[in-house]
């Protein structure tokens, strides 16, 4: 399967972004003791991201580029179309900020490149639930090497042969031999093995628009322009 193209909404300098999952309840009607009994119907959820208050171009060469990165997107977005969006959450993963780091004498590489972040390393130790191969699992068995512990709230993704990169997060954690016991959600997309890697430095999703397009030009140069994603839940062809 020819690879996505990935999207940093960062580049346009938003404000303020909502990404959550969400799902559909059905009420099951209250009882006698007034308490009522919602049902999730929807096997888990999927990732919903709002990006909004972006604000970008200008007059130099690296603002004009940002103005037309924007146009292209909307284009890439159009008629369904999708691409591997990253959450920029990294503030909030086990890892520490992202910066470079020099050599001991405080010198970089000969092409002025320095030194990344080690950020985090982690594996599947068992798939605890879910069907045939994994699938809708929404506990699994992990090994983690991290700057920062687990606490709960984290994200990562894992990438699937078909599905590709799907992104889950973590309500609920204990600790086990050698690693933790992760409850998550939503469910896993398409399967996931013993030995998978999981990838909590760059949280990321397959996502298509669902807003309309907009772009939105003050004077002539000047880009304001809001998004609204939703995961990709389309059968993989």
């Amino acid at each position: 399967m020819a690879a996505l193209p990935v999207v940093h909404f960062c580049q346009f300098h938003p404000k303020d972004q909502d990404i959550r999952v969400v799902g559909s309840e059905l009420d099951g009607g209250t009882s006698l003791s007034g308490i009522s009994q919602p049902t999730q119907v929807d096997g888990g959820g999927y990732w919903m991201a709002d990006i909004s208050n972006m604000a970008f171009g200008g007059r130099s060469d690296a603002r004009r580029q940002e103005t037309l990165a924007w146009r292209a997107c909307n284009s890439l977005f159009s008629g369904g179309g999708r691409a591997v969006v990253p959450f920029c959450d990294r503030w909030n993963q086990p890892v520490g900020p992202f910066h470079s780091v020099p050599h001991d004498d405080d010198t970089s590489f000969d092409d002025g490149a320095l030194y990344g972040s080690p950020g985090a390393s982690a594996s599947v130790l068992n798939v605890v639930n879910g069907e045939t191969d994994g699938l809708n699992c929404t506990i699994l068995d992990i090994a983690i090497v991290s700057e920062k512990p687990l606490i709960a709230g984290e994200r990562f993704t894992h990438v699937h042969a078909t599905w590709l990169d799907r992104c889950y997060e973590i309500f609920s954690l204990t600790p086990i031999t050698g690693g933790w016991r992760i409850n998550i959600q939503p469910g896993i997309r398409g399967g996931i093995a013993v030995g998978d890697p999981l990838d909590f430095d760059n949280p990321r999703c397959v996502m298509r628009r669902v807003s309309a397009p907009t772009n939105a030009i003050n004077m002539g140069i000047f880009g304001s322009a809001s998004i609204q994603l939703a995961e990709d839940m389309r059968q993989p062809s």
